[in-house]
């Protein structure tokens, strides 16, 4: 078999992948907030140090994450250590862009996001920044009314996801803080530039080891900056906090690991469709969980999954 015909019959498989990429993707907003209380992590007993403390925790994921996918990648025949002096450069800026800098950011956000389905909403501003990234780098990307409508929704959608049903008339944009919300935007920014080097590495490196090491080095940085800012390695471990660590540790190495590989058969904003599935696998963990589902974050929820939908066909 040619490598065009290879490629063809692969591409096949990008909406099904893209799809379950996207739908476990939605799950560590709530899943998150459950590992952390069961390592008793609360600003409370933390203190000034409860954000150095968040980042060693997650860290531990994302090691893990980055093991699992390098030893599928060796399983696969790969060659997890062969790489060049260029690819170790490749994966060191990956895991510092897409690891550390990216959920530095999002996971201050997701802490001080008391929904986690607000979360898992404003998570998704990295698709509207995605799409002005990608009209203003890629030449074959144009701007269009149906992309500028596109965006146009998905603020309303972001903005509506702010809006207190209580406080509608007083003070509808309650909600937003710059610790929570502003901090999830800023994490949908750096992804989206994370996305745009990852398709650009891409073809020079298997997408299962480049995605492996990014996680690797990244959360190796991620732990050091945790631990500068005042937290440790010793935390409250118990049977349910370790399933929950393998769980979230999953959460990422199979998503990463599917979406680096779809970025390489099809362009950033049409796979960037699928990810409406984020937000309302996100939205249907928390409600599982007993989170209160208003009518301000239905809106927002169909507009943003709507904007998303729209990027993605136009």
């Amino acid at each position: 078999m040619d490598q065009t015909a290879k490629s063809d019959k692969l591409i096949r498989f990008v909406p099904l992948l893209a799809s379950v990429a996207c739908i476990i993707w939605g799950t560590p907003y709530k899943t998150l907030k459950l590992f952390y209380q069961e390592l008793h992590i609360a600003k409370e007993s933390c203190g000034s140090h409860y954000t150095g403390q968040i980042l060693v925790a997650v860290a531990l994921r994302f090691f893990l994450a980055g093991v699992l996918v390098l030893l599928f990648a060796a399983c696969r025949k790969q060659k997890i250590f062969g790489l060049s002096r260029k690819n170790w450069g490749q994966v060191a800026l990956m895991g510092l862009v897409s690891t550390t800098i990216s959920y530095i950011f999002f996971n201050i956000g997701n802490v001080n996001i008391s929904s986690s389905i607000n979360a898992a909403i404003i998570g998704q501003s990295g698709i509207l920044f995605g799409l002005v990234l990608s009209c203003i780098f890629y030449k074959e990307e144009k701007f269009t009314l149906i992309k500028i409508l596109a965006f146009a929704l998905g603020v309303i959608g972001l903005l509506a996801s702010q809006v207190d049903p209580k406080d509608l008339l007083s003070n509808p944009f309650d909600r937003f803080t710059f610790s929570g919300e502003g901090m999830m935007m800023i994490h949908g920014a750096v992804f989206a530039i994370a996305t745009m080097i990852g398709k650009k590495f891409s073809g020079e490196l298997d997408s299962f080891v480049m995605t492996g090491w990014n996680l690797v080095i990244g959360s190796v940085l991620l732990c050091v900056t945790g631990l500068l800012l005042g937290g440790s390695l010793e935390m409250d471990w118990n049977l349910k906090a370790f399933g929950l660590l393998i769980f979230l540790a999953f959460a990422s190495a199979i998503p990463f690991s599917l979406w680096y590989w779809c970025s390489q058969y099809m362009e950033i904003s049409k796979l960037s469709m699928y990810k409406f599935l984020i937000p309302v696998s996100g939205s249907v963990i928390g409600i599982l969980f007993g989170e209160p589902f208003t009518w301000t974050l239905g809106v927002s929820l169909a507009c943003v999954c709507a904007s998303i939908l729209m990027i993605g066909k136009s």
